[in-house]
C-alpha cells in the first residue's frame, strides 16, 4: 500500500483521519481520566466534546489536507495486550490559529512507553511539511509533562514561549491556565502568533 496523509502506515501503527465512525473509541480514550494526567480538566465528559474534537480535525483535512489521524495497531505489532486494529488514540497536525500546524497527539495509557507518541509525533511533523511547508508547526505542552517535552525535543522543535496562560476563570476549580506552559515552534514565530497560542492555553 502506498503511504499518503490520509492512509499512513508506519512502523508499528496504521494512521487513518479521524472520522464519525471512530466516536465511540476515541470518546473511550479521551474520557479515561488516565488519559489526561497531567491536564485533568481537559478530560471529555460526554460524547458532544468528543464530536466537536473530530468535526474540528475533519474541517482542517479538508482546509489544509491534513488532520489528526485516529492511530490503530498494526497487525505486525499486536500482542497480547494491544490486538491488532485496536485504536489507542488520535494525534498528528491539525490547523490551529494564526494558519499555522498544531502537533498534538493523545493515546491510551495502555499503549505507554512504547514509543508511539514519537512515531505518530515524527510522521505528523513529515506531513505537515508536505501539505504546508509554509506554516509554522507549533506545539504546546505543560511543563508537568517532561514525557511530552521529551518528545517535541527530540523532534528539533525548540521552545519559543514558557510561562503561565492568563487565568480568565481563577473560581473554576477545573481551570488549568495558570499552570506553567511550554510553547514550542519549528521556525521563530511572530509575537502575534505566539500571543494566539498562549491565549489558547
Amino acid at each position: 500500500m502506498t503511504n499518503s496523509p490520509a492512509m499512513l502506515r508506519t512502523a508499528r501503527l496504521l494512521l487513518t483521519p479521524v472520522s464519525p465512525a471512530d466516536l465511540e473509541d476515541i470518546h473511550r480514550i479521551y474520557s479515561d481520566p488516565g488519559t489526561w494526567l497531567h491536564l485533568p480538566a481537559g478530560r471529555h465528559r460526554d460524547l458532544v466534546q468528543t464530536a466537536d474534537h473530530i468535526e474540528r480535525t475533519e474541517r482542517s483535512w479538508i482546509d489544509g489536507g491534513l488532520g489528526q489521524w485516529t492511530i490503530r495497531v498494526r497487525e505486525d505489532t499486536a500482542d497480547r495486550a494491544l490486538r491488532a486494529g485496536t485504536i489507542i488514540g488520535s494525534g498528528g497536525c491539525a490547523l490551529t490559529v494564526g494558519g499555522a500546524w498544531n502537533l498534538g497527539y493523545r493515546l491510551d495509557p495502555a499503549s505507554w512507553g512504547r514509543g508511539f507518541a514519537t512515531e505518530v509525533a515524527r510522521a505528523a511533523v513529515r506531513a505537515a511539511r508536505e501539505a504546508g511547508p509554509a506554516r509554522a508547526i507549533t506545539a504546546r505542552v505543560l511543563e508537568n509533562n517532561p514525557a511530552s517535552i521529551r518528545v517535541l525535543e527530540n523532534l528539533g522543535l525548540e521552545a519559543v514561549w514558557i510561562g503561565a496562560s492568563p487565568e480568565r476563570h481563577p473560581t473554576d476549580p477545573l481551570d488549568t491556565r495558570h499552570l506553567r506552559r511550554r510553547i514550542y515552534a519549528d521556525r521563530p514565530l511572530s509575537p502575534r502568533l505566539i500571543e494566539q497560542l498562549v491565549e489558547l492555553g
